[in-house]
């Protein structure tokens, strides 16, 4: 009986040290909170890179912050002139194709000749504005937003539309029917003509041969 109340004993002691001990351990270290990826720096680009004067095009902004209104700047200087004999760039080099949902929201207000709108981003920092020069100029596009001062830039040249040809194509065509029906009768001409003379000797060998039978 006194060995059984011993060892009780001394259980219950070794439990309330457990206990203490269990009690007094430093808890253990949570993981720290990842910080977050690193924001997509703003990108500032158009549909078309060069454009004739008078065409709408494409602004294309993304990387700004959601919701937050963006300032744009359109800074314009007069286009050299191209050295004598050089072909300006046609309009539709250079663009963008990979943004289907702002290519959709651009179907709205075009601003002709601007010189400062201000937009505001969707929930994704992305926006989208339609503008156009009427004039020959390059033109420098700056992006900045008003809430975090993220800031892009990107260029475009404005170039004057080239004259038409002279020759269009259906006049080409035009042309190539009437000389090929002029073809066609002249040889119709010849083989009257080579027909004619050939019945014309027949007819002129037969009354010789009744002359001299005669």
């Amino acid at each position: 009986m006194r060995l059984s109340r011993i060892i009780g004993s001394a259980v219950a002691t070794l439990a309330t040290v457990g206990a203490f001990a269990i009690a007094g351990a430093p808890a253990q270290a949570q993981p720290l909170p990842q910080p977050p990826y690193p924001p997509q720096a703003p990108a500032l680009t158009v549909s078309d890179s060069t454009v004739e004067a008078g065409e709408a095009f494409t602004v294309f902004g993304s990387g700004f912050g959601g919701n937050e209104q963006v300032r744009l700047d359109f800074a314009t200087s007069p286009l050299a002139l191209p050295a004598p004999g050089a072909q300006p760039a046609g309009a539709g080099s250079g663009g963008v194709g990979a943004m289907d949902p702002l290519v959709r929201q651009a179907a709205q207000t075009v601003y002709t000749d601007p010189t400062r709108i201000t937009v505001r981003a969707n929930a994704t920092g992305e926006f989208s504005v339609r503008v156009r020069f009427t004039r020959q100029l390059t033109v420098v596009i700056t992006a900045t937003g008003l809430t975090t001062g993220r800031v892009d830039t990107t260029t475009v040249t404005i170039v004057t539309a080239q004259p038409g040809l002279p020759v269009t194509g259906s006049e080409t065509g035009s042309q190539i029917t009437l000389g090929a029906t002029l073809l066609i009768a002249g040889a119709l001409l010849v083989l009257i003509a080579v027909a004619w003379r050939r019945k014309g000797r027949r007819t002129g060998g037969r009354s010789r041969q009744l002359t001299s039978v005669g």
